[in-house]
């Protein structure tokens, strides 16, 4: 492991270099508290991973995007601003695309939608780093990477959406997309199925003394696996007093925020 004191002392080519080649697994090892300006960039925003492949040429329906187009974010590392930069949320890849604006070495090109994009190569993706906040500047909501006990059963660091927080209770939802690959026409007789994303949102709560968030199905019978015990009974005394449907998101997030008055 490189020592932080030799890294500060690198020329800042350099060190940029070298922070877009590390494997993912050092960044949490790198104090960016060390750097400044664009060394602490470079430390930030890394290298657009490889796309995943469709696998075929047919015409796609939907997006992996969560917004096609580009919107403004704050991005903060430890509560400290780093400046505002365009982004999108490719939730296929779970990859936060990042463009400083007003940068005008980036080359743009329209796609198939008409938007105006970074080029391939153009743009920069979030490190993935925990302490990492994007914070939209139009609807408010922050963006971060968190670890999460999904569905399945199966840890997994994804980028989730914080919709409330409080002093007992984080709430948050993921944008997750899944992809069907297509089905080329055998003859005239058959139509061709043409690739397909869906968009899904999953809603997940974190105790705040523990690291891992949890998904939430919606149902009040599962309220018991993600809260705190003793919890449970005070959950349903306010959903059934306020009636709330917890598998709205308006409602889950009344629920938690009354979780966290006690």
């Amino acid at each position: 492991m490189y020592q932080v004191d030799y890294i500060c002392n690198m020329k800042k080519q350099i060190f940029i270099l070298f922070i877009l080649t590390v494997p993912t697994s050092i960044y949490s090892q790198i104090n960016l508290e060390n750097f400044s300006g664009s060394a602490t960039e470079g430390a930030v925003f890394a290298q657009m991973r490889k796309t995943r492949s469709y696998g075929n040429d047919l015409p796609t329906v939907g997006s992996p995007y969560v917004n096609e187009n580009f919107a403004e974010g704050e991005v903060f590392y430890k509560n400290k601003s780093l400046g505002i930069y365009l982004y999108r949320h490719n939730a296929f890849n779970d990859e936060v695309e990042v463009v400083k604006p007003g940068d005008e070495s980036i080359k743009y090109v329209k796609d198939e939608q008409g938007n105006f994009v970074p080029a391939e190569g153009e743009s920069s993706s979030l490190a993935t780093i925990k302490e990492i906040v994007l914070k939209d500047k139009e609807n408010g909501l922050s963006l971060s990477l968190t670890t999460i006990n999904n569905e399945d059963g199966a840890l997994r660091n994804v980028y989730l959406y914080t919709l409330a927080s409080g002093k007992n209770y984080n709430l948050y939802f993921q944008n997750r997309v899944g992809f069907k690959e297509g089905v080329r026409a055998v003859n005239s007789m058959v139509r061709t199925t043409p690739n397909r994303f869906t968009h899904f949102q999953e809603f997940y709560i974190q105790k705040n003394n523990e690291e891992v968030a949890y998904f939430f199905s919606g149902k009040k019978k599962d309220l018991v696996k993600v809260l705190k015990q003793g919890d449970t009974d005070q959950a349903l005394n306010i959903i059934n007093e306020q009636r709330l449907k917890i598998k709205s998101r308006e409602d889950l997030i009344i629920l938690v925020n009354e979780l966290n008055k006690e």
